[in-house]
């Protein structure tokens, strides 16, 4: 045997060896890291679907075996402090994630604040079998603790039995107080999109501070219901801390480039998933008199103008992008520089008659 061939085995064998031991013949990764600052027992969660329990300052290590190229996204619930997660979306190279880092500060009196959440048929009370799940979340601006504080945001879902034309309301319901599994009232009924497959929170809803007080303990919920489970289908805690892109941005003219003349106004929302880029709710509520379009643009610097990435349609109340869209890497790379913004044209500016400049919240 000569010493190519002898070379060649031995590669072959290590490999095998390699395989070998991960179990199922394949390499797999796992993610961690460490948190700090947190001030009671929290649920730290990957991709929405393992979670594990701290209750102080730590590492932690999640035991999901990932594969190259699989997605991860962790977050956090944390009712009594304010949480960021950094380097904790992407995707799987060839080593183990363990640089995951989350931060945790007591709760500012007046803030902005981004809670999502992942909606499925075991978070019902009681649990109903169903392969539906749903993605949501809100941003709400809290500038006084005494005074209501403006709402915005939605949930995408699918797989609903039977079809999603027979849905019935889609709502925010507050659970009981010091029971966030449990059901509750109605608080928020949702306008549901035309395909079936999309709800928006109504522009101008606030939440009073009782129920922002609910937000924050993760007591408020979406509650997805179907002809044939009339009490919800799916559900989901909005409770989740980072993983996702967010912001609300105000429309107006002088954001244009050059600005226009208008006097219509606008709000839109933002919020997608960090690691697979998918848009977990978006829309823009507006007063152009004439919309000839709408929707997300990215600019090659900040106060420029720039090309469409994401193109909204009509709706009666709203303009939104159709259910399932998903914002590639550079998009979010865009957002994080603050490159992104609302636009939306009429027949006398089809540069844009108003728009809103997208800042990460």
């Amino acid at each position: 045997m000569n010493a190519r061939n002898v070379l060649t085995g031995l590669i072959v064998s290590a490999a095998a060896g390699m395989l070998a031991s991960c179990g199922k013949g394949v390499v797999t990764y796992t993610v961690g890291g460490n948190i700090t600052g947190a001030t009671t027992t929290v649920l730290i969660t990957l991709n929405g679907t393992t979670g594990i329990n701290m209750s102080g300052d730590g590492n932690f290590k999640f035991p999901n075996q990932l594969m190259t190229d699989d997605t991860y996204n962790v977050q956090i619930a944390d009712p009594n402090d304010r949480c960021t997660v950094a380097n904790g979306a992407g995707t799987v190279a060839m080593i183990n994630i363990v640089n995951v880092s989350i931060t945790c500060v007591p709760q500012p009196v007046t803030q902005t604040v981004v809670r999502s959440a992942l909606l499925s048929g075991a978070s019902e009370n009681p649990a109903v079998t169903t392969n539906a799940r749903g993605v949501g979340g809100v941003i709400v601006v809290n500038s006084n603790p005494t005074l209501n504080s403006p709402i915005t945001g939605g949930v995408t879902f699918s797989g609903l039995t039977p079809d999603p034309g027979q849905l019935n309301p889609v709502q925010i319901h507050q659970a009981p107080l010091g029971n966030p599994s449990g059901s509750g009232q109605v608080i928020i009924p949702l306008t549901l999109a035309a395909d079936g497959l999309t709800a928006f929170v109504p522009a101008g809803t606030t939440l009073t501070p009782a129920q922002y007080t609910a937000l924050l303990a993760g007591e408020l919920y979406f509650n997805v219901s179907t002809a044939n489970n009339q009490n919800g289908e799916i559900r989901g805690q909005i409770q989740l801390q980072g993983g996702v892109a967010a912001s609300v941005a105000t429309l107006d003219a002088s954001q244009v480039v050059p600005p226009t003349s208008s006097t219509a106004t606008g709000t839109g929302t933002l919020l997608a998933d960090l690691a697979t880029g998918k848009i977990l709710s978006s829309y823009i509520t507006d007063n152009v008199a004439s919309p000839t379009g709408a929707g997300i643009h990215t600019s090659p610097a900040q106060g420029s103008n720039g090309a469409s990435i994401v193109a909204f349609t009509s709706s009666t109340s709203f303009t939104a992008p159709p259910a399932g869209t998903v914002l590639t890497p550079q998009n979010l790379a865009d957002f994080s520089n603050n490159l992104l913004y609302f636009e939306v044209d009429s027949a006398g500016n089809a540069n844009g008659e108003i728009r809103g400049n997208i800042a990460p919240q």
